[in-house]
């Protein structure tokens, strides 16, 4: 099975050379509102290669400190996910100022903002849904109809219009299982409330969204799977789970068909990640769609797969890259103990240590919850 041109050895140390000296590298402009997820798509995209601007609002100033961020340049205008042709015009000025060769989104509102205004961009711009797409997948409702629609397995799954109803609901018939309330589509765990009958008050009183999405408790564990599809074909796949500081690639052949029934029926381009629950009977119950690069790209870049590279200007690998087998992903504390325990550091160690410490300060104030 081919490894992916991105993979651990290789980028680790910040970014391969291009293929050529004579070529010069992608220029690419990334948009970003925040910078912790930002920031893992800039370093994927610079371990391609590339040459890494970014144009964002006050949240993603930081990615000024990393050294592999070639300029930031603070938005004039509020990046919010919508038509906007001031924000047109600010990418287009340095389109041609720094001469950028693909837009790139770096969170949630840059990527429906990009797919918004690309009609608008002097650039081309990485591989993305529509915009009728974007807003069915990033919409936990929608999805679950799709899911039903394919046949795909899922929790049960409610609509209620909001805390309100829920709680009348619980009152009237108690509450036979563990709920789960959701906003439809924030990003992460924000806004999710667990409800198993302790201090079911208070955690109502903590849904601060309408409507709620109400989801039966699947017993298990968190997985998820992510994927770059070109024309409604996947192209690269990599199953995973993240526990214990351990990014591990999974091993599960009901996987890949699944989320190829989304892929195909949609015609998707660009780059998914599904979040699902493992249950302890085997069975895995597809949660939520996120339509845009995920938190955890980098540590599948570090796994095999740069799926950011995928869809930058000639940087593409030729064929398929199907992860279903490699070593584990150790995050610093894992790492430590992993040394304590057995002295064994592996090849995927070392690139771990060369991607949080050569560039410090980013890593450093994550640490210190000083970015967003």
């Amino acid at each position: 099975m081919r490894r992916s041109a991105g993979s651990a050895e290789s980028t680790w140390a910040g970014g391969r050379a291009p293929p050529h000296a004579s070529v010069r590298p992608n220029r690419v402009l990334m948009l970003a509102t925040i910078f912790n997820m930002p920031y893992r798509i800039l370093r994927c995209a610079q371990a391609s290669g590339a040459e890494v601007y970014a144009l964002g609002n006050a949240g993603a100033r930081a990615l000024r400190h990393s050294r592999h961020c070639r300029r930031f340049v603070l938005s004039e205008t509020v990046i919010f996910g919508g038509r906007d042709e001031g924000l047109a015009l600010e990418i287009n000025c340095l389109v041609r100022e720094l001469g950028i060769d693909m837009v790139i989104p770096g969170c949630a509102p840059s990527t429906r903002a990009l797919i918004a205004n690309r009609d608008l961009i002097e650039a081309p711009c990485f591989p993305l849904p529509t915009l009728e797409q974007f807003d069915a997948l990033n919409n936990k409702w929608e999805f679950a109809r799709l899911c039903r629609e394919l046949g795909i397995l899922m929790p049960e799954t409610r609509l209620l219009p909001d805390a309100s109803a829920l709680a009348r609901e619980i009152k009237e018939q108690g509450l036979p299982r563990t709920l789960v309330a959701k906003p439809l589509s924030r990003s992460g765990e924000g806004g999710i409330v667990v409800l198993d009958g302790t201090d079911t008050e208070a955690r109502l009183e903590k849904i601060n969204y309408r409507p709620v999405l109400v989801q039966a408790f699947i017993p298990g564990k968190d997985i998820g799977a992510s994927v770059y599809a070109n024309g409604g074909k996947i192209e690269a796949f990599i199953a995973h789970r993240l526990w214990h500081q351990v990014y591990s690639v999974l091993h599960d052949s009901s996987i890949l068909p699944e989320v190829d029934k989304v892929v195909r029926h949609l015609r998707l381009d660009g780059v998914y990640n599904f979040d699902m629950r493992l249950a302890p009977d085997g069975a895995v119950y597809y949660l939520e769609c996120n339509p845009r690069f995920f938190y955890k790209i980098n540590l599948s870049m570090l796994a095999g797969i740069n799926f950011v590279e995928r869809g930058l200007p000639g940087a593409r690998p030729p064929g398929n890259d199907l992860i279903t087998a490699a070593g584990d992903v150790r995050l610093p504390k894992a790492l430590a103990y992993s040394l304590v325990t057995s002295a064994r550091c592996t090849r995927r160690d070392w690139a771990m240590a060369g991607y949080l410490y050569l560039d410090p300060v980013p890593y450093a104030m994550e640490r210190l919850n000083l970015t967003v």
